[in-house]
């Protein structure tokens, strides 16, 4: 997916695209980078159709709704996926492992932390569900990491935006 594509897709449903799009993303599904969508959103925001803040919201709403979907699944039935997803590839086991491994103290700034690292931050929800981590602490950290990753990602975008004069 490139920014093209969703740009296209904006220009046909909305802004909502960031939203569906970011909840995909952290459901860790196919195609759905966040190094793209979320500049695209800061690229969008500079063309005066949202503001800056709308666009954080609405990446922020799509990231907690992923989050907060793939935290339930490991929490009410995640061990056998867990046991699937490791068998999927060495990569993915070691870095699962990981993630457990990481989750064991439930540490809040752990959580924060690992929900602003690529990679670990779509992994993280799975297994937290898994290992049990109290839902209000993982939820309020995973929305502290969220916002400070899609903030810094959609801003950049904006900035960008402005810089080649995609503004109105």
């Amino acid at each position: 997916m490139d920014v093209n594509t969703i740009m296209d897709w904006i220009a046909k449903y909305g802004a909502i695209v960031f939203l569906v799009i970011t909840c995909l993303e952290a459901m860790n599904c196919p195609g759905m980078p966040a190094g793209v969508v979320l500049p695209a959103a800061g690229i969008y925001a500079a063309t005066g159709q949202m503001s800056l803040w709308f666009a954080i919201v609405l990446t922020v709403v799509g990231g907690m709704i992923g989050t907060t979907v793939m935290y339930y699944i490991g929490r009410l039935g995640g061990h056998p996926l867990m046991h699937w997803l490791k068998a999927r590839g060495p990569k993915i086991k070691h870095a699962c492992e990981r993630c457990e491994e990481y989750l064991h103290h439930r540490s809040f700034l752990k959580i924060f932390i690992g929900r602003i690292l690529p990679v670990v931050r779509t992994l993280l929800p799975l297994p937290a569900g898994v290992c049990e981590v109290e839902p209000i602490s993982f939820l309020t950290a995973s929305a502290l990491g969220i916002v400070c990753y899609n903030a810094a990602f959609v801003s950049a975008g904006y900035f960008l935006g402005h810089a080649l004069n995609f503004v109105n």
